[in-house]
């Protein structure tokens, strides 16, 4: 019977390499603890070269149409050239309702928790490549992955470097007052603890929107378009003691900017 071993046998690592290139290192890997959810890597090709080296970890998440490629490629120069490698979850669509495609945003969502994914994907990275620093990582996300950033980093920042909140049409604000996922009344619900203000506060913030964002998603307090949610949220989260960068990337509308967004990010978190 052919299988895997078939192709494998006999082959040589100068064969392997001229065969395959550094597709290990840019793979799309399955996920055994969280086998629903597989995921994109990219690690440079200086991993292999330089056996001393650490990599920091920068976390991609990707939006509704869970287009990923665009931003993993758009993430690369400045990786390979500071040492950092790339891991973007790919959460499909229909998981808790057959047409549902917003579940991922909400991190769990009726015990689907994609939050828990998240983190059984960083073991396997790290188990793959040792010498990755997953412990405490780089967080970006644009859009339904800026509303995925915005609430881990609530849940999480104990795990995060730095984040930056990309766009989020519908964000989640520190307000104790209303349930989640606008405030965060009844956040222990969710994730089985308050939200630890004082952990936040330790972890940079950047919130990236572009100029032209402007489309009307819906009356709110916050505002009717993306823009004007991003300025609440900034005032939101300083309001209580959070450290923020805002940057409204010129000439940019909610599609496309993948280069200047996720390089917007990468700058933000080497300078940490």
């Amino acid at each position: 019977m052919i299988n895997n071993n078939s192709l494998d046998q006999n082959l040589t690592p100068e064969m392997r390499k001229n065969l395959f290139g550094n597709a290990y290192l840019n793979m799309l890997w399955h996920c055994p603890e969280a086998p629903s959810f597989p995921y994109w890597v990219h690690v440079p090709d200086s991993y292999n070269e330089e056996e001393d080296s650490s990599y920091q970890l920068m976390v991609v998440i990707h939006g509704t149409g869970c287009e990923v490629e665009a931003y993993v490629n758009e993430a690369k120069e400045l990786a390979d050239a500071n040492h950092m490698a790339v891991l973007a979850p790919l959460f499909p669509s229909g998981m808790v309702e057959r047409d549902d495609f917003n579940s991922y945003k909400l991190l769990n969502d009726r015990g689907t928790r994609y939050d828990l994914a998240l983190f059984a994907m960083i073991e396997d990275m790290k188990k793959r490549y040792p010498r990755i620093e997953g412990e405490r990582f780089f967080l970006f996300g644009h859009s339904g992955g800026g509303q995925f950033t915005n609430r881990f980093l609530l849940a999480y920042p104990e795990r995060l470097k730095a984040v930056c909140i990309g766009a989020p049409g519908r964000p989640t604000f520190i307000n104790p007052d209303e349930d989640y996922f606008w405030g965060v009344r009844d956040f222990k619900d969710y994730f089985g603890k308050d939200v630890d203000l004082e952990a936040v506060k330790k972890v940079p913030v950047q919130i990236v929107v572009g100029e032209r964002d402007t489309e009307f998603i819906g009356d709110s307090p916050y505002g009717t378009c993306r823009v004007e949610r991003m300025k609440s949220l900034k005032k939101n989260f300083e309001d209580y003691g959070l450290s923020v960068d805002l940057k409204i990337l010129p000439g940019i509308a909610h599609i496309g900017g993948e280069k200047e967004r996720i390089q917007t990010a990468q700058r933000f978190f080497l300078g940490i």
